[in-house]
Protein backbone atom coordinates (compact mmCIF):
# COMPACT_ATOMS: atom_id res chain seq x y z
CA UNK A 1 0.00 0.00 0.00
CA UNK A 2 1.12 3.40 -0.63
CA UNK A 3 2.17 5.54 2.37
CA UNK A 4 0.38 8.54 0.34
CA UNK A 5 -3.02 6.69 0.48
CA UNK A 6 -4.69 5.82 3.56
CA UNK A 7 -7.68 3.56 2.96
CA UNK A 8 -10.17 2.54 5.84
CA UNK A 9 -13.68 2.11 6.34
CA UNK A 10 -15.33 5.10 6.91
CA UNK A 11 -17.91 3.93 9.38
CA UNK A 12 -17.92 7.32 11.29
CA UNK A 13 -15.81 10.72 11.72
CA UNK A 14 -13.17 11.10 14.56
CA UNK A 15 -14.74 14.29 15.85
CA UNK A 16 -13.22 15.24 19.22
CA UNK A 17 -13.65 17.09 21.85
CA UNK A 18 -11.29 19.83 20.79
CA UNK A 19 -12.67 19.63 17.13
CA UNK A 20 -15.92 20.29 18.55
CA UNK A 21 -14.71 23.21 20.22
CA UNK A 22 -13.18 24.62 17.37
CA UNK A 23 -16.21 24.38 15.58
CA UNK A 24 -18.47 25.81 18.23
CA UNK A 25 -15.87 29.04 18.47
CA UNK A 26 -16.15 29.63 14.26
CA UNK A 27 -20.01 28.64 13.19
CA UNK A 28 -21.32 31.10 11.08
CA UNK A 29 -23.72 33.60 12.54
CA UNK A 30 -26.73 32.41 10.19
CA UNK A 31 -26.17 28.64 11.96
CA UNK A 32 -29.22 26.41 10.80
CA UNK A 33 -30.04 23.18 11.93
CA UNK A 34 -28.12 20.56 9.72
CA UNK A 35 -26.62 16.54 9.55
CA UNK A 36 -22.75 16.40 9.00
CA UNK A 37 -22.78 15.69 5.16
CA UNK A 38 -19.20 13.81 5.83
CA UNK A 39 -21.11 11.47 8.79
CA UNK A 40 -23.89 10.65 6.97
CA UNK A 41 -21.23 9.19 4.39
CA UNK A 42 -19.34 7.57 6.37
CA UNK A 43 -22.13 6.01 8.84
CA UNK A 44 -25.35 5.01 6.61
CA UNK A 45 -25.04 1.85 5.00
CA UNK A 46 -27.14 -1.26 3.87
CA UNK A 47 -26.81 -4.96 4.59
CA UNK A 48 -24.78 -6.76 1.79
CA UNK A 49 -26.67 -9.60 2.49
CA UNK A 50 -29.91 -8.47 3.57
CA UNK A 51 -30.46 -4.87 2.93
CA UNK A 52 -31.31 -3.22 6.11
CA UNK A 53 -30.77 0.19 6.99
CA UNK A 54 -27.53 0.49 9.27
CA UNK A 55 -26.63 3.36 10.68
CA UNK A 56 -24.08 4.84 13.10
CA UNK A 57 -23.09 7.42 15.21
CA UNK A 58 -24.17 10.84 13.28
CA UNK A 59 -23.33 14.65 13.83
CA UNK A 60 -25.60 17.11 13.62
CA UNK A 61 -24.69 21.27 13.94
CA UNK A 62 -27.42 24.47 15.48
CA UNK A 63 -30.04 22.12 16.70
CA UNK A 64 -32.34 24.35 19.11
CA UNK A 65 -32.24 23.03 22.35
CA UNK A 66 -35.47 21.37 23.36
CA UNK A 67 -38.05 22.79 25.81
CA UNK A 68 -37.91 19.61 27.69
CA UNK A 69 -35.91 19.28 30.01
CA UNK A 70 -33.57 15.59 30.30
CA UNK A 71 -32.30 14.59 33.14
CA UNK A 72 -29.28 13.41 31.27
CA UNK A 73 -26.91 14.84 29.36
CA UNK A 74 -28.26 14.46 26.08
CA UNK A 75 -30.78 16.92 25.65
CA UNK A 76 -32.37 15.18 22.95
CA UNK A 77 -33.44 11.45 24.52
CA UNK A 78 -36.35 8.93 23.35
CA UNK A 79 -36.88 8.39 26.85
CA UNK A 80 -36.84 11.98 28.79
CA UNK A 81 -35.89 14.68 26.47
CA UNK A 82 -36.74 16.55 23.32
CA UNK A 83 -37.54 14.43 20.42
CA UNK A 84 -34.66 14.43 17.48
CA UNK A 85 -36.04 11.93 15.32
CA UNK A 86 -35.49 10.77 11.54
CA UNK A 87 -37.57 8.65 9.28
CA UNK A 88 -36.94 6.39 6.48
CA UNK A 89 -39.25 7.12 3.84
CA UNK A 90 -39.88 5.66 0.43
CA UNK A 91 -39.81 8.46 -2.62
CA UNK A 92 -43.75 8.81 -2.53
CA UNK A 93 -43.19 10.00 0.67
CA UNK A 94 -44.60 6.52 2.53
CA UNK A 95 -42.90 6.64 6.09
CA UNK A 96 -40.78 2.86 6.65
CA UNK A 97 -39.22 3.20 10.16
CA UNK A 98 -38.72 6.22 12.24
CA UNK A 99 -35.58 6.26 14.43
CA UNK A 100 -35.29 8.80 17.66
CA UNK A 101 -31.92 9.57 18.45
CA UNK A 102 -30.06 10.72 22.14
CA UNK A 103 -27.80 13.25 21.41
CA UNK A 104 -25.13 15.41 23.69
CA UNK A 105 -24.11 19.11 23.05
CA UNK A 106 -20.70 20.13 22.53
CA UNK A 107 -21.54 24.30 21.80
CA UNK A 108 -23.32 24.25 18.43
CA UNK A 109 -22.17 20.53 17.44
CA UNK A 110 -24.30 17.61 18.55
CA UNK A 111 -22.93 13.53 18.64
CA UNK A 112 -25.72 11.60 17.85
CA UNK A 113 -24.64 8.56 19.89
CA UNK A 114 -27.51 6.10 19.56
CA UNK A 115 -30.88 5.47 18.43
CA UNK A 116 -34.53 3.60 19.13
CA UNK A 117 -36.59 2.48 16.90
CA UNK A 118 -40.10 3.45 17.28
CA UNK A 119 -41.96 0.11 17.14
CA UNK A 120 -38.74 -1.48 18.42
CA UNK A 121 -36.28 -3.17 16.32
CA UNK A 122 -38.22 -5.97 15.05
CA UNK A 123 -40.44 -3.40 13.53
CA UNK A 124 -37.64 -2.69 10.84
CA UNK A 125 -37.19 -4.54 7.42
CA UNK A 126 -34.98 -4.83 4.30
CA UNK A 127 -35.54 -1.70 2.36
CA UNK A 128 -35.46 -3.06 -0.94
CA UNK A 129 -34.62 -1.88 -4.02
CA UNK A 130 -35.33 1.64 -4.52
CA UNK A 131 -35.49 5.09 -3.95
CA UNK A 132 -35.18 6.48 -0.51
CA UNK A 133 -34.61 9.28 2.14
CA UNK A 134 -34.04 10.25 5.43
CA UNK A 135 -35.37 12.91 7.46
CA UNK A 136 -34.28 14.59 9.80
CA UNK A 137 -36.73 16.52 12.11
CA UNK A 138 -36.36 18.13 15.60
CA UNK A 139 -39.41 18.36 18.14
CA UNK A 140 -41.27 16.93 14.53
CA UNK A 141 -40.09 19.82 12.57
CA UNK A 142 -38.11 18.84 9.54
CA UNK A 143 -34.57 20.03 9.21
CA UNK A 144 -32.73 18.39 6.83
CA UNK A 145 -32.71 15.35 4.30
CA UNK A 146 -30.33 12.58 2.99
CA UNK A 147 -31.73 10.75 -0.69
CA UNK A 148 -30.08 7.19 -0.86
CA UNK A 149 -30.95 4.27 -3.60
CA UNK A 150 -30.97 0.78 -3.15
CA UNK A 151 -29.56 -1.70 -5.57
CA UNK A 152 -29.48 -5.57 -5.83
CA UNK A 153 -27.39 -8.14 -7.68
CA UNK A 154 -27.99 -11.44 -7.84
CA UNK A 155 -25.16 -13.23 -6.74
CA UNK A 156 -23.26 -15.80 -8.74
CA UNK A 157 -20.66 -17.13 -6.04
CA UNK A 158 -20.81 -20.79 -6.20
CA UNK A 159 -19.68 -21.32 -2.75
CA UNK A 160 -22.00 -18.51 -0.61
CA UNK A 161 -26.02 -19.14 -0.34
CA UNK A 162 -27.73 -17.68 -3.25
CA UNK A 163 -29.81 -14.80 -3.43
CA UNK A 164 -29.21 -10.89 -3.81
CA UNK A 165 -26.52 -8.64 -2.93
CA UNK A 166 -27.62 -5.27 -1.57
CA UNK A 167 -25.36 -1.76 -2.56
CA UNK A 168 -26.63 1.49 -1.57
CA UNK A 169 -25.82 4.57 -3.53
CA UNK A 170 -25.97 8.30 -3.69
CA UNK A 171 -23.85 10.66 -2.09
CA UNK A 172 -20.53 8.21 -2.18
CA UNK A 173 -20.62 7.72 -5.65
CA UNK A 174 -21.12 11.36 -6.70
CA UNK A 175 -18.91 13.69 -4.78
CA UNK A 176 -15.36 14.22 -3.83
CA UNK A 177 -13.77 16.51 -1.01
CA UNK A 178 -11.00 18.88 -1.35
CA UNK A 179 -8.93 19.53 1.87
CA UNK A 180 -5.90 20.97 3.33
CA UNK A 181 -4.87 21.26 6.81
CA UNK A 182 -6.35 24.83 8.95
CA UNK A 183 -6.93 25.92 5.21
CA UNK A 184 -3.11 27.27 5.18
CA UNK A 185 -2.13 26.87 2.02
CA UNK A 186 1.32 25.45 2.75
CA UNK A 187 -0.42 22.70 3.52
CA UNK A 188 -0.50 19.57 1.20
CA UNK A 189 -3.40 19.89 -1.52
CA UNK A 190 -5.77 16.38 -0.40
CA UNK A 191 -8.40 14.83 -2.18
CA UNK A 192 -10.83 12.77 -0.59
CA UNK A 193 -13.76 10.38 -2.79
CA UNK A 194 -15.23 7.04 -2.13
CA UNK A 195 -14.92 3.38 -3.87
CA UNK A 196 -16.43 0.08 -3.96
CA UNK A 197 -16.44 -3.13 -5.91
CA UNK A 198 -19.58 -3.79 -6.92
CA UNK A 199 -19.53 -7.46 -6.81
CA UNK A 200 -21.18 -10.35 -5.75
CA UNK A 201 -18.06 -12.10 -4.25
CA UNK A 202 -16.98 -11.08 -0.69
CA UNK A 203 -13.08 -10.41 -1.70
CA UNK A 204 -10.65 -7.82 -1.56
CA UNK A 205 -8.44 -6.99 -4.45
CA UNK A 206 -5.62 -4.37 -5.50
CA UNK A 207 -5.89 -2.67 -7.88
CA UNK A 208 -4.10 0.25 -9.65
CA UNK A 209 -5.60 3.96 -9.86
CA UNK A 210 -4.09 7.15 -11.68
CA UNK A 211 -4.79 10.89 -9.49
CA UNK A 212 -4.43 13.53 -11.81
CA UNK A 213 -4.63 17.45 -10.89
CA UNK A 214 -5.55 19.50 -14.35
CA UNK A 215 -5.56 23.21 -15.00
CA UNK A 216 -8.49 23.26 -17.39
CA UNK A 217 -7.60 26.46 -19.52
CA UNK A 218 -4.64 24.40 -21.34
CA UNK A 219 -5.20 20.73 -19.96
CA UNK A 220 -1.71 21.18 -18.08
CA UNK A 221 -1.32 18.60 -15.27
CA UNK A 222 -0.46 20.92 -11.78
CA UNK A 223 0.59 17.17 -9.58
CA UNK A 224 -0.70 13.57 -9.83
CA UNK A 225 -0.22 10.23 -7.72
CA UNK A 226 -0.54 6.28 -8.81
CA UNK A 227 -0.20 3.18 -6.86
CA UNK A 228 -2.42 0.73 -5.59
CA UNK A 229 -6.05 0.62 -4.05
CA UNK A 230 -7.86 -2.12 -2.26
CA UNK A 231 -11.50 -2.53 -3.06
CA UNK A 232 -14.14 -4.51 -1.69
CA UNK A 233 -18.18 -5.11 -2.11
CA UNK A 234 -18.89 -1.70 0.53
CA UNK A 235 -17.99 2.01 0.24
CA UNK A 236 -14.12 2.39 1.19
CA UNK A 237 -12.62 6.35 2.54
CA UNK A 238 -9.91 6.80 -0.18
CA UNK A 239 -7.42 10.19 0.78
CA UNK A 240 -4.94 11.15 -1.84
CA UNK A 241 -2.28 13.28 -1.30
CA UNK A 242 -0.31 14.30 -4.83
CA UNK A 243 3.07 15.06 -6.14
CA UNK A 244 3.69 18.43 -8.34
CA UNK A 245 4.43 17.08 -11.53
CA UNK A 246 7.27 19.79 -12.11
CA UNK A 247 8.75 18.88 -8.32
CA UNK A 248 11.47 16.29 -7.70
CA UNK A 249 9.03 13.58 -6.70
CA UNK A 250 10.08 13.75 -2.82
CA UNK A 251 7.37 16.45 -2.26
CA UNK A 252 3.46 16.89 -1.73
CA UNK A 253 1.79 19.37 -3.59
CA UNK A 254 0.61 22.71 -1.73
CA UNK A 255 -2.71 23.85 -2.13
CA UNK A 256 -1.39 27.34 -2.35
CA UNK A 257 0.33 26.56 -5.88
CA UNK A 258 -3.05 25.67 -6.65
CA UNK A 259 -4.85 28.74 -5.27
CA UNK A 260 -2.75 31.09 -6.99
CA UNK A 261 -4.47 31.38 -9.98
CA UNK A 262 -7.57 31.95 -10.86
CA UNK A 263 -9.56 29.50 -13.07
CA UNK A 264 -11.29 26.27 -13.72
CA UNK A 265 -9.29 23.15 -12.69
CA UNK A 266 -10.65 19.24 -12.27
CA UNK A 267 -9.52 16.22 -10.63
CA UNK A 268 -9.26 13.16 -13.42
CA UNK A 269 -9.17 9.57 -11.03
CA UNK A 270 -9.14 6.45 -13.20
CA UNK A 271 -9.16 2.83 -11.55
CA UNK A 272 -7.67 0.19 -14.02
CA UNK A 273 -7.02 2.49 -16.98
CA UNK A 274 -10.78 2.93 -16.97
CA UNK A 275 -12.03 6.89 -15.90
CA UNK A 276 -14.07 6.93 -12.55
CA UNK A 277 -14.83 10.51 -12.74
CA UNK A 278 -13.69 14.23 -13.29
CA UNK A 279 -14.50 16.72 -10.45
CA UNK A 280 -14.69 19.88 -11.30
CA UNK A 281 -14.19 23.03 -9.49
CA UNK A 282 -13.07 26.62 -9.55
CA UNK A 283 -10.38 29.42 -7.81
CA UNK A 284 -11.68 32.61 -7.65
CA UNK A 285 -9.97 35.33 -5.62
CA UNK A 286 -7.46 32.67 -4.33
CA UNK A 287 -10.14 30.42 -2.78
CA UNK A 288 -11.84 27.20 -3.83
CA UNK A 289 -15.39 28.20 -4.88
CA UNK A 290 -17.94 26.43 -3.33
CA UNK A 291 -20.37 24.70 -5.15
CA UNK A 292 -23.93 23.08 -5.81
CA UNK A 293 -25.41 22.10 -2.50
CA UNK A 294 -22.79 23.49 -0.72
CA UNK A 295 -23.96 27.31 -1.64
CA UNK A 296 -26.31 28.33 1.29
CA UNK A 297 -27.85 30.99 -0.66
CA UNK A 298 -28.91 28.77 -3.64
CA UNK A 299 -29.17 25.16 -1.92
CA UNK A 300 -32.86 23.55 -1.46
CA UNK A 301 -32.91 24.46 2.22
CA UNK A 302 -32.89 20.49 3.84
CA UNK A 303 -30.04 19.81 1.18
CA UNK A 304 -27.61 22.32 2.41
CA UNK A 305 -24.22 20.31 2.57
CA UNK A 306 -22.95 21.32 5.88
CA UNK A 307 -19.45 19.99 6.80
CA UNK A 308 -16.48 20.76 8.03
CA UNK A 309 -14.77 17.21 6.90
CA UNK A 310 -12.93 16.75 10.27
CA UNK A 311 -15.36 17.89 13.07
CA UNK A 312 -13.29 21.55 13.30
CA UNK A 313 -13.81 24.75 12.02
CA UNK A 314 -11.85 24.71 8.52
CA UNK A 315 -13.69 24.07 4.91
CA UNK A 316 -13.52 21.52 3.03
CA UNK A 317 -15.00 21.34 -0.60
CA UNK A 318 -17.61 19.40 -1.95
CA UNK A 319 -16.94 18.74 -5.66
CA UNK A 320 -19.79 16.89 -7.71
CA UNK A 321 -18.63 13.83 -9.78
CA UNK A 322 -18.70 13.94 -13.97
CA UNK A 323 -17.79 12.17 -16.85
CA UNK A 324 -18.71 9.21 -16.37
CA UNK A 325 -22.07 6.63 -15.38
CA UNK A 326 -22.14 5.93 -11.67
Amino acid sequence: MNSKLFLKLFIFPIVTLWAARGFAQNAPADCRPGISFGSLIGSVRVGYNDGRLNVDKLYAICLPMPARQSDSNYPYNPDGGGKLSMIVKTSDGRTLNTYVWSAERFGNLWEMSQYKVVGGYEAVKPLGVGNFVLEFAAEDKPFYKFPFSVLAVQSDDPYQPPGNRYFIEGAWNEYGNLFYQRNDPQSSLSFTTWVQAKSTKDEKRSIPYELKLIRSKDNKVLAEDKATLRMQPNWLKAEFLLRPTDGDGNSYFKAGELLREDGAYRIRFTIEGKLYGEYGFTVKGGRIQFQGWQVRESAEPMMHIVDYVYGGKYSSWWIKREGTAK
